[in-house]
């Protein structure tokens, strides 16, 4: 999938009073500090990746079996008969989505809390809505050797099919009810897929990836993670913990696949380092992991405590890029951080070719420039300009995007709370009110003072 094809609703969620969310191939927020936007892409990340479901589908047996009667009854049916062979229910995903609110509903606090380690964190409302409806086949087919196997499949979506395989043993029902229904709702969410595929860039990347050898994973567990037992919490030492997206990147740092370099992001990479870095970020060192910078026209490398600002921003992306195992989604904060406005707009050049090759980003930004090229480039593509003007702006088609791939969202204060509105674009553009006033803002002052040290008349 190149969206979330479902409608998120969030309300009291920390400084955010209401947002109502349809992420796109490429998703900006875009607003003033401390309105929430990390909080909202902390909630998007925990939703892609799937790591805090085991909490988010707590006590889903007995919410079941009191709320969805029919459903449950008819599954424990399928089950029951072990020499049956063929028989089947039918839901859909509307029935999958109401058991996902509900579900939200029971573990909505615990969830959030435990994304952010931290017990003081509360969520008003998580809701998903979805236009769609289609209807779902959940089949039980004996197999040999005592196995028995469900299979899930879709009328409006021919070859589209799930298989779960089980021993037969008695008393399991429960158990694969549980399990077949955490796997539907989940790639209801689009989270049913590859383990550590999404990943979150924090804004202090530079930080943690100097750090991330002195704090090691072990110490991470330990230090910086809470584990929340049967509705308990339990703090493992007694510093601040981090919260979970921070821990997934340390971990995603550490457990990239240095010995196998990827070839299919081979083409975004040397862009990167033709046009940002002007050299390459390399493993020197398979057994240690010892990364490098090594600049354009040098054999040695420099280690990155040693580079400039813009060599370690950009370093734990161009891993991702390189040594990922899985790479579907990037939950990145404020890309633009510690860049000339020159790389700014190389950075919009690059994040609009990643989703072009079909990394989905969801990202918060500070930066007019990137919303800026992001519009040119929009306009661009509507214009359908021909190869020599895009040749003549020193640009290619990689460079283009279309406004149907791109969500912006403005995040607006007001009396301490924040609404998240969706800018919808105007003329193959998006224009951001925080920004335009800041610049017209800007520019009248700078008027005011010219004519007071130059004079009304000059």
């Amino acid at each position: 999938m190149c969206d979330m094809s479902y409608k998120l609703i969030v309300e009291n969620y920390g400084k955010i009073e209401t947002a109502e969310l349809e992420v796109a191939p490429l998703t900006l927020f875009v607003g003033d500090n401390n309105s929430g936007k990390s909080y909202l892409l902390s909630l998007l990340w925990a939703l892609f990746s799937g790591e805090e479901n085991g909490i988010l589908y707590r006590g889903m047996d007995e919410l079941l079996e009191k709320k969805f009667p029919n459903f449950y009854s008819g599954f424990m049916d399928i089950l029951a008969d072990d020499e049956v062979d063929g028989k089947y229910i039918v839901t859909d995903e509307q029935e999958l989505l109401r058991i996902m609110n509900e579900l939200f509903l029971l573990n909505k606090d615990d969830f959030v809390r435990s994304i952010f380690n931290y017990e003081g964190m509360s969520i008003g409302k998580i809701e998903l809505k979805k236009g769609t409806n289609h209807h779902y086949k959940i089949k039980s087919e004996k197999m040999e050797e005592g196995r028995r196997e469900i299979r899930v499949f879709c009328d409006e979506k021919p070859g589209w099919q799930m298989g779960f395989s089980f021993l037969t043993k008695e008393k399991m029902e429960k158990f694969i009810i549980d399990r077949v229904v955490r796997q539907m709702t989940m790639f209801l969410l689009d989270s049913g897929r590859s383990r550590n595929s999404s990943f979150y860039l924090p804004a202090a990347r530079t930080g943690f990836m100097l750090a991330k050898n002195t704090i090691n994973q072990v110490g991470r567990k330990r230090a910086f993670d809470w584990e929340i037992i049967l509705d308990e919490e339990h703090k493992t030492a007694d510093v601040s913990p981090f919260p979970k997206s921070i821990i997934h990147f340390l971990d995603a740092m550490d457990n990239l696949n240095l010995e196998n370099e990827k070839e299919i992001y081979k083409k975004l990479i040397d862009w990167i380092n033709d046009n940002m870095t002007n050299g390459n970020i390399e493993c020197v060192d398979h057994n240690s992991g010892n990364i490098q910078y090594i600049p354009n026209g040098m054999e040695s490398g420099i280690p990155l405590r040693a580079t400039s600002g813009v060599v370690t921003e950009l370093t734990p992306l161009i891993l991702l890029l390189k040594y990922a195992r899985h790479l579907r989604e990037i939950c990145y904060e404020e890309p633009e951080m510690c860049l000339h406005p020159q790389l700014q707009y190389q950075m919009a050049r690059l994040i609009i070719r990643m989703v072009n090759s079909k990394i989905n980003i969801v990202a918060s930004t500070h930066s007019d420039i990137i919303i800026q090229h992001i519009n040119n480039m929009c306009q661009m593509c509507g214009a359908d300009a021909d190869d020599k003007t895009l040749e003549r702006m020193g640009l290619d088609r990689e460079d283009l995007i279309s406004v149907d791939k791109i969500a912006v969202y403005q995040f607006k204060g007001n009396a301490g709370k924040t609404r998240v509105e969706r800018i919808l674009p105007e003329d193959n553009t998006f224009k951001v009110p925080s920004f335009m006033d800041a610049l017209k803002n800007i520019l009248n002052k700078t008027i005011a003072v010219s004519d007071i040290v130059y004079g009304e008349d000059d």
